[in-house]
């Protein structure tokens, strides 16, 4: 028979258990970081809701519309999955007086899950293109260079960037002397494997670097571009072998049965 000690305390963690049920998943923070030649901008408005964030506003010699990111659910132990934006657009607005400046997206979550099976499979892929809209200078070019990259933090820290553990730097260039549209096609990757002990929280962050170069009056630029980088665990050599025989063991017993009927 319990004591009553004993059903007094076993009461005291039931209405525990139903007064805050039960433990709550660390929330993941989510958030972006825009620089303006190097210089942290204050002036971007970030929204977050769930797995979506979107942030735009100006800075000092560009504007930012449709910035988004997109996130599958961190903290669960699948594939992890952070992309960028579906259609960002980074206008600049110092066309009238040209010159070079860098604008830097940068897009972080932590909390990631890594699931059981090292190592990850770190991935990363961008595209998009830019508007040319000229302006009094007939003889006006403009050069964009483009860099994408992301980041996995083994330490679990929000816009951490550590020098391993990254995919490889994704580059675009176009220069244009006429008013149009041009293809931003950056470089392909190979994607890195990086050591990630199963149920280890991660970070993940994407950063997008744009250098624009105007000529003086040559109007504006705007760039759209789609980007994210992938966490997966990378299937056995194995696995693929085994899979790719079946359709050949099963020809193989087709056979066997159709020969022992005959």
């Amino acid at each position: 028979m319990l004591s009553s000690k004993k059903l007094l305390t076993a009461a005291v963690v039931l209405v525990g258990a139903l007064v805050f049920g039960s433990p709550t998943q660390t929330q993941a923070g989510y958030q972006v970081r825009v620089y303006d030649d190097n210089v942290l901008q204050g002036g971007i408005t970030t929204i977050v809701g769930g797995n979506s964030l979107v942030f735009f506003g100006s800075t000092t010699h560009f504007s930012i519309s449709n910035g988004s990111g997109l996130s599958n659910n961190p903290g669960s132990t699948g594939g992890s999955n952070l992309a960028l934006s579906a259609n960002e657009q980074i206008t600049t607005t110092f066309g009238s007086t040209g010159g070079t400046h860098t604008i830097r997206i940068e897009l972080s979550q932590d909390n990631w899950l890594a699931p059981t099976g090292t190592p990850l499979n770190l991935t990363a892929s961008g595209g998009g293109s830019t508007a040319y809209v000229a302006g009094t200078n007939p003889n006006a070019t403009q050069t964009i260079s483009a860099t994408y990259q992301g980041f996995l933090d083994n330490t679990n820290t929000l816009f951490g960037q550590p020098v391993l553990g990254s995919t490889p730097v994704l580059s675009a260039s176009n220069t244009q002397s006429s008013a149009g549209t041009a293809a931003l096609l950056f470089s392909p990757n190979t994607g890195v494997n990086t050591n990630t002990p199963g149920g280890t929280p991660f970070a993940i962050t994407d950063v997008l670097e744009f250098q624009f170069t105007m000529s003086a009056g040559s109007g504006q630029a705007t760039a759209n571009v789609s980007a994210s980088t992938v966490a997966s665990v990378p299937v056995p050599a194995g696995v693929f072998l085994i899979l790719s025989g079946l359709p050949v063991l099963g020809a193989g017993a087709w056979f066997r049965r159709r020969k022992q009927a005959a």
